[in-house]
């Protein structure tokens, strides 16, 4: 067996590894699962996709199977697959979308209702709820970027220029004049303070008296007194130690030093404050914009093998697609095997010297053929049904039509490259392919059907996998990882 069948026999025990681990992991169905089906409406679903995991306390325990518009195309009706046996949902049930991280995947949370009530009734469609979403916490950002340019611009406003100047005036003018009312006041009422006075002397005499019967209870009690006032002593240093901090830290403020200082006084941190604000709010925008345009990139990676009748030999092929979303083009990149080699021309020239002196120069052709690596690279546009495509095919120049039916899951493809091939008709491919599920299928076809007569084509027969995007991050939610 030659180097090539190695290798394809090799990409056919990966495909049906890697088929069976799809299968298990994945759940994949040739019908209809018999597991149990429960429908939550939910008013919103954004990034919410079909194969999102479906978790109760943390758990999977299914997997979202089908969204659709709900009644008067209101709302979204998302159709859950549980496939854990011991799930047991009662009246009361609820459901949110939920986030794993700020920008993980989104799940439905699933909470099966209070202990002790009756089963959920068959048919019941579940009230979902949402969460806060990425938008709402972006227009809490700039409505607060508002408030703070309303407020630093009435401040300005009202201190600011001649007319914050006369308000100052104003209310200086004010104090003074609610002093002199005070002292006129307390003139015209002299008889009444000689009396309130007369009456704080005898208020005196009798403190006096309480004074010495709290001496002598003081002199009983001398040594818990002593250590009360040592207490009162140590709080009131430290009240007066704080006091002057905070007599230094409103001096340092009003002269319009440190962060905060900066902000009250400086007209300077304000406008640096309102640029901050505009350029969180570009970044958000930018932000948005950016994981908008990923998420409008769909990619599709599969495997592929196919076992070739004639020289039973074996062709493995590693393909990548790149999808546009809600547009015609399409990008497929291919990296396969070669079973027959590579080939490789190489022209060189050798010059003949006669007797009679004479030369003459011939150019003689070479063909190599080496185990190498083609790479296919294509792009495409697809109308309704019929798609086309153009570029390279396995290391040659060439074109192909795609033509699908039965929703996609049947597709007929006819390739033609190689045009330069010495001796040879150009490459003729044509290739049936079925697909059983989204992920796996099987394929069959005519390989270099033009050369018939040379006896290098050949039939094949084989199979694939495909994963597309949502199948990846399905993939990678499944996957156990301990904290």
């Amino acid at each position: 067996m030659n180097a090539a069948a190695k290798v394809g026999v090799f990409f056919v025990i990966v495909l049906i590894l890697a088929g069976v681990l799809i299968w298990q992991i994945q759940g994949l169905r040739l019908g209809k699962g018999a597991g149990h089906r429960v429908s939550v409406e939910f008013p919103d679903i954004s990034g919410l996709n079909e194969k999102s995991t479906v978790r109760i306390s943390g758990v999977p325990v299914g997997k979202v199977d089908k969204i659709h518009l709900g009644k008067n195309g209101k709302g979204a009706i998302v159709d859950l697959q549980i496939d854990n046996p011991d799930v047991d949902l009662r009246r009361g049930a609820s459901a949110s979308v939920a986030n794993l991280g700020l920008l993980g995947e989104k799940y439905v949370e699933l909470i099966p209702g209070p202990v002790g009530e009756q089963p959920l009734p068959e048919g019941t469609v579940i009230k979902g709820e949402v969460p806060v979403t990425f938008d709402q916490i972006t227009k809490l950002a700039r409505d607060i970027e508002v408030d703070v340019k309303d407020i630093s611009r009435n401040l300005s406003q009202s201190l600011g220029g001649p007319a914050g100047e006369e308000r100052l005036r104003t209310i200086i003018e004010n104090v003074r004049i609610i002093s002199d009312d005070l002292r006129t006041m307390i003139a015209a009422n002299r008889g009444n303070v000689d009396a309130t006075i007369g009456n704080f002397r005898e208020v005196s005499a009798m403190m006096t008296k309480l004074v010495d019967r709290i001496d002598r209870l003081v002199a009983s009690n001398e040594g818990n007194v002593s250590g009360s006032l040592a207490n009162i002593r140590d709080i009131s240093h430290k009240l007066e130690t704080t006091a002057d901090n905070l007599n230094q830290i409103t001096g340092r403020i009003k002269e319009g030093e440190g962060t905060v200082g900066k902000l009250v006084q400086s007209e300077e941190t304000h406008k640096n404050l309102n640029d901050a604000l505009v350029a969180v709010k570009e970044g958000v925008g930018g932000l948005n914009k950016a994981l908008g345009a990923a998420g409008r990139i769909k990619l599709d990676l599969g495997l592929r093998s196919e076992y070739l009748a004639r020289g039973s030999t074996a062709k493995g092929y590693v393909t990548l697609d790149v999808n546009k979303e809600n547009s015609p083009q399409f990008y497929e990149l291919e990296l396969s095997t070669q079973p027959l080699g590579k080939r490789i021309n190489t022209l060189s020239q050798v010059t003949t010297t006669f007797p009679d002196g004479h030369r003459e120069v011939s150019t003689i052709d070479t063909q190599e053929f080496k185990d190498e690596l083609a790479i296919s690279a294509l792009f495409g546009y697809r109308w309704n049904n019929l798609a086309a495509r153009a570029g390279i095919i396995e290391s040659r120049g060439g074109a192909a039509l795609d033509y699908r039916s039965l929703k996609d899951r049947l597709r007929f493809s006819a390739e033609l490259f190689d045009f330069s091939r010495p001796n040879f008709a150009a490459h003729g491919k044509v290739t049936a392919r079925y697909y059983f599920s989204p992920s796996v299928y099987v394929t069959g076809g005519w390989d270099d059907f033009l050369n018939r007569s040379r006896k290098a084509d050949s039939l094949f027969i084989g199979g694939g996998l495909r994963w597309s995007d949502d199948d990846i991050k399905y993939l990678l939610g499944s996957i156990p990882v301990r904290p």
